[in-house]
């Protein structure tokens, strides 16, 4: 098997371990923030950093993000790394 599968292997047991909320509470919600940030970066350049984050409008944008991440998101990326997971072991095994 080769290294890079090892550490993925090791690394998806792991994190499987501690369940998919808490995968999406972390990688989803920090997905969704991200994306958030880098959006109104493009604002910058018409309104101020207040007008951009500081805004009843900008906390619902980047809560209605961050509750994508959580469930968009890190559904996906689940699923992904489920099917890379068992493409992993079906080789193993055979």
């Amino acid at each position: 098997m080769p290294d890079q599968d090892k550490k993925f292997k090791e690394f998806w047991e792991k994190t499987q371990n501690k369940g998919r909320w808490f995968y999406g509470l972390t990688h989803g919600t920090f997905f969704g923030f991200a994306v958030f940030i880098v959006i109104n970066l493009f604002s910058l350049k018409s309104q101020s950093i207040q007008e951009t984050f500081f805004t009843t409008s900008a906390l619902i944008q980047m809560v209605t993000m961050v509750f994508a991440g959580f469930l968009g998101y890190s559904t996906i990326k689940w699923w992904m790394n489920q099917n890379i997971y068992k493409k992993i072991l079906s080789k193993e095994n055979n």
